[in-house]
């Protein structure tokens, strides 16, 4: 038996055409099914990328609110789709001016402005609507407190 091992260690026969056409085969369709999700999950990322920013804006606002004690207005805009953060104080100054994603969509209608008040509370309550692919994501501001939060549905 170990005669039969070694014979065929020191043969020097490769594989044929169609062995390497099959594992050929098998690596192509293997890879395929890898790279097909990739668009999927790219924009997946791209998407929560944009949510955990706007919350960083969002929380970056209200701790300047508090700090200097100035009122901070966050706006969306719905033509342009993008949103702004600025100190009512110095309206030209611009702390941040952000364009949203192409996958994703302000939806109009939805609460376009609020500020940050001194304290940290927001001054007006409501749903900022966004639309991602086929879902929608909606940005939720509690009455009181100033907290918000991001719902996907």
């Amino acid at each position: 038996m170990l005669n039969k091992i070694e014979r065929c260690a020191r043969s020097d026969e490769g594989f044929t055409l169609v062995e390497t056409m099959v594992i050929l085969t098998v690596i192509v369709v293997l890879l395929s099914v890898a790279v097909l999700p990739f668009p999927r999950v790219a924009a997946d990322f791209e998407k929560q990328q944009f949510l955990n920013q706007l919350q960083a804006d969002l929380f970056l606002a209200q701790s300047y609110a508090i700090a200097k004690q100035e009122v901070v207005e966050v706006r969306f805009i719905y033509t342009e789709n993008r949103y702004t953060i600025r100190p009512l104080t110095a309206p030209t100054n611009l702390f941040v001016q952000r364009s949203m994603p192409d996958t994703i969509r302000y939806v109009d209608g939805s609460l376009a402005k609020l500020s940050f008040l001194p304290n940290g509370n927001t001054s007006s309550f409501g749903t900022v609507h966004f639309e991602y692919l086929d879902r929608h994501i909606s940005l939720i501001f509690q009455i009181g407190k100033g907290r918000f939060y991001v719902k996907e549905q």
